[in-house]
């Protein structure tokens, strides 16, 4: 069974700890050093790594330097083999083997590797030798295999028998120069390459796991190595080439070859000839020379040269053994921003939206099966900037490029699939046959941008709040043309909010093609009938088009829909009626019953939205009595007169059951929270079962409950009443504290109506008398308090990107200036504030704290709510912890629509449910819809913190009606 670690890892030392298979979801780990840590296949999503420090931890750093010094050494020994096999020719130990062919063949050949490793790189060096070695090991077989003594030619081929083969190893050449020149052009190749790999191995691996200092000592190794040892073996070599030269100008007797048998007595007493000095230093150069070359390319590999990868693959490999290991890790959401990440492994790892602005050394991680493989990919994330690159084709799924400057970049064919481009500059970039289901534009700047007749996206496209005047949907002109089809057409321009409506109808619309014309009849009759078979798919007519000699209807439908089946389903739908009403291919009729049923479809599409309200009175008694129970149906504006009576029974064990989830809860959530002086929780680790266990039975309870005989009147007329495609705001009425914390929204009522919440409310309601100014834009007062502990960044963010709103935010402001503003001429539609708060266990009252120092409470600034109420104000926003206090108070004031936090809230859930809620509300949705698709985003925390998405609950002013956001922009 996986535990969740309620645990804060900030700054602390964490080398070589092992967290494998763990769940560590959200959890803290800015600072930390996780050199040597190893979090193979644990749960990771949301973590935050900032500033971070991985790679090799100290122990295990020992092992890395004694690699490189191998490796150096190797470097050095096979430098002076490749010198020394390259001039065995010259040094003669007869004087019938003086010979400088294979030499001159030796220095060829080995100056081809040496050009081609150098021009095409080692990989390609490599294929060629192995091309070779395919080629000349069976031709050399080959030869051997024919040879023998009857003819000249034939015998000369026995030098290519493995015999002749191992004696010319051993150093005997037999008066035949071809076993000594395969032998050694075979060792000086072989020690050539060794040479050339191993030390910008050796010097890469130091670089990036041990430092420039190890690195230089590294060389400084090879460069010794190589050039004491070749002057060592060419000056005792040499002595032969000494000998050979003093007999060959007759200083020295060498009757029978007897110098060669007593070397020194003949040689000893003569200094060396100047062409021996030149032959030592020589071989001393040409061995330094190869080190050298060593260090051009470990330049090379060191920026990524594609010529090299094979080295920067496995100094890769080799450093991140024993380093950070990340291998098949959940990483979604996940923040290395900042983060020290070489020797890293991420391999196989889910890296899904993971934030890596500007992180460290991402260049020497093992990134091996993630879209980081890629050097420009892994350029981008990092710094952001991909201004006239080009990405054509290439994997950028998942990829977190928010705020990156993509601006004029060529994305054609890439493939951004569920990457988020939040706030993204994208003018002018080429957008053509691009890869977008899934992924996040919001807020993007996407003016003059070209290809979008070809992108691919649907209703999981997130378009919100586009910054966008006009786009292009061709990439190129039409032949013969300029022309690459301007949307909007001529010199006109997006209205904000217009790019995201134009691209949203096309994947949440339904065309209904009608060739001949229309039967309104059948149609209509076809459009109820597809209605009642989908009832959990709001359908509405959108629009009727002349397209020719037919007809298009465009139906709207929510994201996700099969569009697919509702179109086959009307089509089938409508043939049966047209066989019924004993029409097969209707024209446009004109007739009086016709014209009705068209009236009937215009009213459809310009008809507003039916909006029911239900308000449940919970009167007199508690859970140990039950409670008296009225059941309330209205319709906004009109009164429908059904009041509903009945019961709910005793049930204890609801209050028994809520706080035992509230106390694990709580518990282990007084860290990075949005409350006010929590003390300190101590590390703790507990099962994330026990709080899932809990939190169903909670559930259980509240639906067992709602389901019993007393209440079975109320609940069974609620469901004969109301549409299941209409958006119905359920109104709690009570002044019981507990009953104000429950998860109402889980009862079974809401999976049947899916347009439905849930709101709280006082008995009694007053409509404020309001002078409401004149403004064209929504405004908007947002409060940042007391950060300590959290991030209101992000909230800044979310609230300062909003479209058609003018935002004023108040940093840590004293009690002075809050009322200076909220007392402000021009007046607010929305009050937000983000920081800590705090209520009452009673939840009578609350507090919030404004700044590092002054805890206010709602009755402190009742008078100038007051004033900024009568201006208007229709929305408070209170997204902090353990707001129900605060509710209460401000229901008093009357504020129509106040959203609170039932609960200590983290950091992390109240930037989603602000960021969901705003999306929806300012995309068009009503305010409670918008409530519940924000509590649907944070349903997918509720495996990670079971009961994180009761949190957030409306608190409704019944004297009012809720208004949408373009209602909001209408005030004055």
């Amino acid at each position: 069974m996986s535990s969740l670690t309620f645990q804060n890892f900030r700054h602390q030392n964490l080398q070589g700890r092992s967290f494998k298979g763990e769940d560590l979801t959200n959890e803290d780990f800015s600072y930390a050093d996780i050199r040597g840590a190893d979090f193979t296949n644990a749960t990771l999503n949301g973590a935050n790594f900032h500033y971070a420090r991985c790679g090799i931890a100290r122990k295990s750093q020992i092992n890395i330097f004694l690699i490189v010094a191998l490796l150096s050494a190797i470097s050095g020994i096979a430098a002076v083999i490749a010198v020394d096999n390259t001039f065995k020719s010259l040094i003669p130990k007869t004087t019938e083997h003086i010979g400088f062919l294979p030499t001159a063949i030796i220095l060829l050949v080995n100056a081809m590797l040496l050009t081609t490793i150098i021009r095409q790189g080692i990989q390609k060096a490599l294929d060629y030798l192995g091309i070779a070695t395919a080629i000349f090991v069976p031709l050399i077989g080959f030869l051997s295999a024919f040879s023998n003594d009857k003819h000249p030619i034939l015998s000369w081929l026995r030098s290519f028998r493995s015999g002749a083969l191992r004696s010319a190893l051993s150093g005997e050449t037999k008066g035949n120069d071809v076993p000594f020149l395969i032998v050694t052009l075979t060792a000086a190749v072989v020690a050539t390459t060794i040479a050339i790999v191993a030390l910008p191995l050796a010097l890469t691996l130091a670089e990036i796991v041990l430092g420039r200092a190890i690195a230089a000592l590294a060389l400084f190794e090879a460069v010794a190595i190589s050039a004491i040892a070749t002057g060592i073996i060419a000056r005792n070599s040499l002595r032969y080439l000494k000998a050979s030269v003093l007999i060959q100008a007759g200083v020295v007797d060498n009757t029978n070859n007897k110098c060669y048998d007593f070397l020194n007595n003949c040689v000893k007493k003569f200094p060396d000839p100047p062409v021996v000095i030149l032959a030592i230093a020589g071989a001393v150069m040409l061995a330094v020379a190869l080190i050298l070359l060593g260090t051009y390319i470990t330049k090379r590999v060191l920026t990524e040269d594609d010529k090299y990868a094979i080295i920067r693959q496995l100094a890769i490999v080799l450093g991140a053994t024993g380093g950070t290991s990340f291998r098949n890790t959940q990483l979604a959401h996940t923040n290395f921003s900042y983060a020290t990440l070489k020797n890293t492994d991420f391999r196989f790892a889910n890296i899904h939206r993971t934030m890596w602005h500007q992180a460290r050394c991402l260049d020497w991680a093992r990134v091996d099966e993630t879209i980081l493989i890629n050097p420009a990919v892994r350029e981008l994330l990092v710094t952001g900037n991909g201004y006239h690159k080009s990405y054509q084709g290439m994997d950028l799924r998942g990829a977190n490029l928010i705020g990156a400057n993509l601006s004029y970049a060529k994305l054609q064919t890439a493939d951004l699939s569920q990457a988020t481009l939040e706030a993204a500059n994208l003018e002018y970039a080429i957008l053509s046959q691009v890869q977008a289901i899934g992924a996040d534009f919001s807020s993007a700047q996407m003016t003059g941008v070209c290809g979008l007749g070809t992108w691919n996206i649907d209703s999981t496209t997130k378009l919100e709040w586009v910054d966008c005047k006009w786009v292009y949907l061709l990439e190129e002109p039409k032949p013969g043309t300029d022309d690459r089809e301007r949307r909007p057409s001529g010199k006109d321009s997006y209205q904000p909010g217009e790019f995201t409506t134009f691209f949203a109808e096309v994947v949440n619309t339904v065309d209904l093609i009608f060739k001949y014309g229309v039967d309104w009849k059948a149609f209509m009759e076809s459009f109820q009938q597809v209605q009642r078979e989908n009832p959990g798919i709001k359908l509405n007519i959108q629009s009727i088009e002349n397209k020719g000699n037919g007809i298009v209807i465009k139906i709207a439908v929510p994201p996700e829909t099969d569009k697919a089946k509702i179109n086959n389903d009307f089509n089938s739908f409508y043939q049966e009626a047209l066989q019924v009403l004993g029409t097969e291919a209707p024209a446009l009729q004109n007739s009086a019953e016709q014209r009705q049923y068209l009236l009937s479809v215009m009213e459809d599409i310009v008809r507003p939205l039916s909006e029911q309200v239900v308000l449940l009175k919970l009167e007199r008694g508690d859970l140990k009595q039950g409670f008296e129970v009225s059941a309330d149906i209205l319709c906004d504006r009109k009164r429908l007169g059904i009041t509903l009576k009945g019961k709910l029974p005793p049930k204890p064990e609801i209050s028994e059951n809520y706080q035992k989830w509230q106390e694990i809860y709580d518990f282990n959530r007084k860290r990075n929270n949005r409350g006010i002086r929590i003390e300190q929780a101590q590390l703790t680790n507990f099962s994330i079962q026990e709080l899932k266990n809990q939190a169903e039975q909670v559930e259980m309870d509240v639906n067992n409950w709602l389901k019993s005989e007393q209440f079975h009147q109320i609940n069974q007329a609620l469901h004969d009443k109301l549409n299941r495609t209409d958006e119905v705001r359920v109104i709690v009425q009570t002044e019981d504290n507990l009953l104000r914390k429950l998860p109402w929204h889980r009862w079974e009522f809401f999976d049947n109506y899916c347009h439905a919440e849930v709101a709280l409310s006082r008995p009694e309601s007053n409509r404020v008398k309001k002078s409401v100014p004149s403004r064209k834009k929504v405004r908007i007062l947002a409060v940042l308090g007391d950060s300590t502990g959290i991030n209101l960044d992000k909230d800044r963010k979310i609230l300062e990107n909003l479209q058609g709103a003018e935002t004023i935010f108040l940093d840590k402001p004293s009690r002075q200036l809050l009322d200076q503003y909220l007392t402000d001429q021009t007046g607010w539609d929305i009050l937000s504030f983000s920081g800590h708060s705090k209520s009452e266990v009673d939840g009578s009252t609350g507090v919030i704290c404004i700044n590092d120092t002054d805890n206010l409470t709602v009755e402190q600034l009742k008078d100038s709510l007051k004033i900024a109420i009568q201006k208007g104000l229709e929305i408070a926003i209170f997204n902090s912890c353990d707001g129900l206090g605060l509710a209460k108070q401000l229901e008093d004031l009357d504020i129509p629509q106040i959203i609170v936090m039932r609960e200590l809230v983290p950091d992390l859930i109240a930037q989603e449910f602000l960021k969901a809620f705003l999306k929806a509300f300012v995309g068009g949705k009503s305010f409670y819809v918008s409530v519940r698709e924000a509590r649907k985003r944070l349903k997918d925390y509720d495996g990670q913190i079971p009961g994180v998405s009761w949190l957030p609950v409306i608190c409704q002013n019944k004297a009012e009606f809720p208004k949408t956001w373009r209602e909001l922009q209408g005030n004055g």
